[in-house]
């Protein structure tokens, strides 16, 4: 019987698209699937606190894939595991584990992972409070908002540097819709994992517009990845923008990525459009 065992030792996001590219090539190669939830300070709440899917998903210790191979999403070469000759196979990897256009068979993989992510379902807790927060919050409009802050000030500058081009690109579909809601999610403010700063630009005061105020909505209980509450939230905030009618996101962040991610909305409502990651 041939295996694949995949990990992520990143946060939420990261994760999922390991999970879900992972499931869908294990299906497609005839393998038996498994997957090591680490918990890390990236991500600190077990998959069973999150999800009630019975996936074959196992949280471990960050000891338990500290000495398993590892491809780095940056440098590391991803080579096409859909005909990796090895009987079990183990890799770790921050993203999409498919490479749809570069390797033959991979965009029906593509198709797959789509249909995996609609079957994901939250824990009860998280799926009422999304629905309370919708029925009390969202307006028949929503503009949804992530702005991603936290590592990604020292990992990618650049594209922290979004917050005018996204005041513009919300100005636009509120020229569109002037009635629309605006889903403000944003870590500004959150704890860098690996050097324990805390910077902040103040996000959400730079959004405080005064006609857009009374429509800005986002209140998360922690923003320290260390804690479960703060993934608990993210996945709050996830399932909130995925229901938005629009996505201004961030560049180069997994989780603006799967905000979007199989939805059937317009590029430009993106902001910082991702630059190929999509599957």
């Amino acid at each position: 019987m041939r295996t694949l065992t995949v990990f992520c030792p990143l946060g939420l996001s990261n994760r999922l698209r390991v999970l879900l590219s992972g499931l869908a090539l294990a299906e497609a190669s005839g393998r038996t699937f498994r997957m090591l939830w680490p918990m890390t300070a990236a991500c600190a709440a077990p998959f069973e606190t999150l999800f009630t899917n019975h996936w074959p998903v196992a949280t471990v210790s960050s000891e338990a894939v500290a000495g398993l191979p590892y491809i780095p999403g940056w440098f590391g070469r991803l080579p096409d595991l859909l005909i990796a000759p090895e009987v079990d196979l183990v890799v770790g990897h921050p993203g999409w584990l498919i490479r749809p256009g570069q390797f033959a068979g991979h965009e029906a993989l593509a198709s797959r992972c789509q249909s995996l992510f609609g079957q994901m379902q939250p824990v009860a807790t998280i799926q009422e409070a999304v629905a309370a927060f919708k029925q009390t919050q969202f307006r028949p409009t929503m503009i949804g908002v992530h702005l991603r802050r936290g590592d990604h000030l020292r990992e990618r500058p650049d594209a922290a540097a979004n917050t005018a081009q996204a005041i513009h690109a919300i100005n636009a579909f509120l020229a569109k819709f002037p009635d629309a809601g605006i889903l403000l999610c944003t870590d500004d403010g959150a704890v860098d994992q690996e050097t324990g700063r805390i910077q902040t630009e103040d996000v959400r005061a730079r959004l405080r517009h005064p006609v857009w105020s009374p429509r800005r909505v986002d209140h998360p209980r922690s923003l320290d990845r260390r804690t479960p509450e703060a993934i608990q939230d993210a996945l709050l905030d996830l399932w909130l923008l995925r229901s938005t009618d629009c996505v201004v996101g961030t560049t180069g962040s997994s989780f603006s990525e799967l905000a979007r991610y199989g939805r059937n909305i317009p590029p430009r409502s993106y902001g910082e459009l991702q630059r190929g990651t999509d599957p």
